[in-house]
């Protein structure tokens, strides 16, 4: 039987081939019904039994005779969950990695990203982003059910995968090779992230987790909402309504001149003295609650729930609903050391970071089925991830005003900063699948009945809209000093520096908004000697961005100021200080050294395709096609502190020559070509297939990336900014897969690939200021990247004649990658003297492995797995100037899962994740630049199902 979810079907081709295809808007949904219409008539008829499902449990009851001998065969849990995607794999005319639900949960992963970095060739960023075979998240795409949604992470236009909870998945496809169906924004992989299908039967089922970490449980906290332990602002921290009317009011300027000649124009003049009361006026608006205070950190809690039904009116006509809900509350400890690479020993910061994270995630799905033939579904979801930091960090640089070395008076840098950034996905799907079968030929009318023809085509539609939304609000920076008693001494007072922007405070927002919708047809036509499959398609998709960025800086450089700068900041930037006129405490708007942050963006993609799927003799497989995009992006800076026809940045002949030039288009064909040649019984297999693709694909430039805004990078904290002048990065693709695949489910594959990318986007340094060093982005020249992927699944029993029958509660499994890459970067890119020209792309890994260890008990009660992660050193950024490149180096992670399954209902699970105590760190040359804690976490989950 077909399985309806929300956004998720399983498209199964009557041939041996899986179609991963997509659909349209209003005409197909019509069309949709009309293809059921004749179901209904007939449905009364019915009354003999549901059929049994492919999706029936293992496990059932039959009607033999009683005394038959009943066999009942056990198998390992997760050995049999791993062989479950070995036929899906085996039934794609393109090479695909695949892993389950099952396998997710046994290793313990808490969301999509963590569990990618198990496949062969895949590694993770900021945990978030994965890298397939070396190549950047520019050169990989990821989709819900087949469908494009908006990013809401601020510092990139891709899709954070921390962001799904591993809860929500029934299984994850990753596309290494590219069919015309596919995006043509493909470079690494495409990852398809597969929710949960609505079940064939009643299911309920809950989960409680905790845990805590080895960082430690002493951690800092500030005043915050009502609403945080929810992972949303309750407006406490938002801009205040009076200074937003005050930005309107006074022109984007708040300096007493300007306050005194907007209000002189007015009907009550007044002295430029009374425009400084209201500037500090102003300034108490601003929520100043946000002193540092030490926390006991609690321990993790995370819950979740899923119920479920299906009611089956009779065999040819059902209707499903399932709602699953999850809830996390996790902090943790984070300390980072950056150095400068120039004076390493002396310019350097510490920072200690308490996280608080806030996971919720609620979906409905519901659906209809009737036959086999037809399905609709429909699916609303809504993610929310939030962050909530509260940092201090000491600083030290020889011979600024924090240096902490100096022998007269040394003294130290402090900065204070809290920030909260809640990101959320709101999601709604439909989409269909329509199979020309049997069921369906039966109710055409007789002057259709020529359709039985083309019997087993299928139409599939689809249609999604998201949004994603991004709010930062007060995000603060405070900067002082503290002097010490001696040369790197304890140190003493804390006191805000005497700047005219000691504290800075930045309100900022994003919306992504994504409409997409499509469908696709498939014609099969059965032969004696083959076997041909004709399909194609159309795809469009609109995404619309915007981005607001405030900026306010509050501070004296009075030198009555120090009277009061010691304490903390909601002491010394207290009503009474402020509004003392003595002190002369101002409050500026657009601080800061970025110039417009704000932005409008959009792209649009429009694409169709058609393919064959040919089948000669059930050996040879050839498929291909060609598909066409159309891409339109553009960006376009707003500044808000503007308030006439320029604000949109289109005022003078200049402004629209410059917006002009960040328009980016293109109109291309994509071709791809891919051969099969199957082998049955070769060396004692069932199965071997050796697989051959070649295509041509492109990678795209962020909306971030082509706006000329700055952002900061939430590693290293370096300023980004963006790069108008990106050009779209051309790649042509080589893949050969050769897979072996044993009667008792081991398998073995090993892929080769290789992809020259023309004009591929490179990050750089791009210069350096006080604090911290600069990136920017450029086209390179040229670029290669190569290498091999083995994985495999091998059970221990082989090892019985010499270990003992114990061997057979054991597996193996596993994948490694050893790649190579060369870029070149002609002199005059744009962002100085690059120092290597010719080097290796940056985050490309030389090597990735990935191993498990399983073990599942005879009688089903006990199962564990040991997990090692672990990737070569990849460069981070280029060096300019003559200095070296910024290498992330290598990090190994030893994870440990143990389930205990007392019932057939309950599971406890204990999990020690990070047992190695690994560190990020960015060495650039010898001077070790970045070093991150990450700590060991411990956790606990029983969860129950009826």
């Amino acid at each position: 039987m077909w399985i309806v979810v929300f956004g998720l079907r399983e498209r199964k081709r009557a041939t041996t081939m899986t179609n991963y295809s997509r659909a349209k808007t209003a005409p197909i949904v019509a069309l949709s019904f009309v293809l059921a219409l004749g179901a209904p008539s007939t449905l009364a008829q019915d009354d003999s039994d549901a059929t049994l499902s492919d999706d029936t449990p293992d496990v059932a009851v039959a009607e033999t005779d009683p005394d038959s001998i009943e066999e009942l065969v056990i198998v390992g849990r997760l050995y049999d969950a791993a062989k479950d995607v070995v036929s899906e794999r085996m039934d794609r005319d393109v090479p695909v990695d695949f892993v389950d639900s099952e396998s997710i949960s046994r290793v313990g992963d808490s969301d999509v990203a963590s569990a990618l970095r198990r496949l062969p060739g895949l590694t993770l960023v900021e945990d978030k982003f994965v890298y397939v075979r070396g190549l950047g998240e520019r050169y990989s795409s990821a989709q819900l059910n087949g469908s494009v949604v908006p990013s809401p992470d601020i510092t990139r236009n891709v899709l954070p995968l921390d962001i799904f909870p591993a809860d929500l998945v029934e299984s994850l496809a990753v596309h290494k090779g590219f069919a015309p169906e596919l995006t043509a924004s493909f470079g690494g992989g495409s990852v398809d992230i597969r929710t949960k299908k609505i079940p064939e039967s009643f299911v309920l089922s809950a989960e409680l987790k905790t845990g805590w970490s080895s960082a430690g449980r002493n951690g800092l906290t500030y005043p915050g909402g009502s609403n945080d332990r929810w992972g949303s602002d309750d407006e406490t921290r938002a801009l205040p309504a009076n200074l937003e009317s005050a930005i309107e009011t006074f022109r984007g300027n708040f300096t007493p001149l300007n306050i005194w000649r907007t209000v002189v124009n007015g009907p009550v003049p007044r002295s430029i003295e009374d425009a400084r009361v209201v500037n500090r006026s102003l300034a108490t608006y601003l929520n100043r609650d946000i002193d540092l205070e030490p926390k006991e950190l609690a321990n993790d809690l995370e819950g979740d729930f899923l119920v479920g039904q299906r009611i089956y009116f009779t065999d040819q006509w059902d209707v499903g609903m399932m709602m699953l809900g999850s809830y996390s509350n996790d902090w943790r400890l984070k300390e980072r050391i950056n150095r400068r690479i120039t004076n390493p020993n002396t310019d350097y910061s510490e920072t200690r970071r308490t996280v608080n994270e806030v996971d919720v995630t609620l979906s409905l799905n519901a659906g209809t089925r009737i036959t086999d033939d037809h399905e609709i579904g429909a699916m609303a979801m809504l993610l929310r991830n939030t962050e909530d930091d509260a940092a201090t960090t000491r600083t030290c640089v020889q011979g600024q005003f924090n240096d902490c070395l100096d022998t007269g008076s040394p003294v130290q840098g402090r900065i204070y900063s809290i920030r909260f950034e809640q990101r959320e996905l709101e999601l709604k799907q439909i989409d269909g699948s329509h199979t020309l079968g049997l069921d369906t030929i039966d109710r055409l009318p007789n002057a259709l009945l020529f359709l039985d023809r083309i019997e087993d085509s299928k139409l599939t539609w689809y249609y999604t809209d998201a949004v994603a939304t991004t709010s930062i609000p007060n995000e603060v920076r405070i900067g002082g000093q503290e002097p010490l008693d001696g040369p790197n001494g304890n140190p003493e007072e804390f006191r805000i520096r005497s700047t005219g922007s000691a504290a800075d405070f930045r309100f900022s927002d994003l919306e992504d908004q994504a409409e997409s919708y499509g469908w696709d047809i498939s014609v099969p036509f059965i032969g004696v000697v083959f076997d041909l499959e004709l399909s194609g398609g159309y795809d469009y998709l609109r995404k619309v961005r915007n981005y607001k960025q405030v900026s306010l800086g509050l501070g004296s450089t009075d030198a009555s100021f120090r009277s009061v700068s010691a304490g903390s900041p909601s002491e010394v930037f207290s009503d009474e200080n402020i509004m003392n006129p003595e002190l002369n405490i101002n409050l500026l708007l657009g601080v800061g050294e970025f110039g417009s942050e704000s932005y409008i963006a959009a792209n649009v993609v429009e694409g169709g395709y058609g393919k064959f799927d040919l089948f000669f003799q059930e050996k040879w497989r050839l498929s291909g096609g060609v598909r066409k995009e159309v891409f339109t992006q553009f960006s376009l800076p707003v500044d808000y502190l503007e308030f006439d026809s320029s604000r949109v940045g289109l005022n003078t002949e200049e402004d629209v020559n410059a917006f002009v030039e960040t328009i980016l288009q293109s109109e291309e064909f994509y071709p791809s070509l891919a051969l099969t040649r199957s082998m049955d019984g070769l060396w004692d297999t069932e199965q071997v297939q050796l697989r051959f693709v070649v295509s041509r694909t492109v990678a795209r430039p962020d909306i971030r990336e082509t706006s000329a805004s700055t952002y900061i990078d939430p590693i290293t904290e370096a300023r980004v900014r963006g790069n108008p002048e990106l050009d779209v990065s051309d790649l042509t693709n080589f893949d050969f897969r050769f897979e072996l695949f044993w009667l008792n489910g081991d398998n073995l594959t090993t892929s080769l690939f290789y992809k020259d990318i023309e004009q591929p986007i490179e990050t750089v340094q791009g210069g350096a200021t006080e604090d911290n060093v600069r990136f920017n982005f450029v086209n390179a020249e040229s670029a290669y990247v190569y290498g091999i992927e083995v994985e495999w699944l091998k059970s221990l029993g082989f090892a019985r004649a010499f270990l003992g029958d114990w061997t057979d509660l054991f597996y193996f499994s596993g994948n490694g990658t050893l790649s190579t890459s060369e870029i070149n970067i002609p002199p005059g890119a744009g962002v100085g003297n690059i120092t290597n020209q010719t080097r290796r792309m940056t985050q490309q890994s030389n090597w990735v492995a990935n191993f498990q260890l399983g073990f599942d008990s005879t009688d089903t009660k006990h199962a564990a797995t040991i997990v090692y992660n672990a990737f070569g050193e990849r460069i981070y950024f280029a060096g300019i100037d003559g200095l070296p490149d910024g290498y992330e180096q290598p990090f190994h992670g030893l994870d440990v899962v143990y389930s205990w399954y007392p019932t057939n209902n309950v599971t406890v699970k204990a999990r020690v994740k990070n047992i190695l105590n690994s560190s990020v760190k960015v060495e650039q040359g010898d001077v070790s630049i970045i070093e991150q804690t990450i700590g060991s976490t411990v956790l606990i989950n029983v969860s129950w199902d009826l």
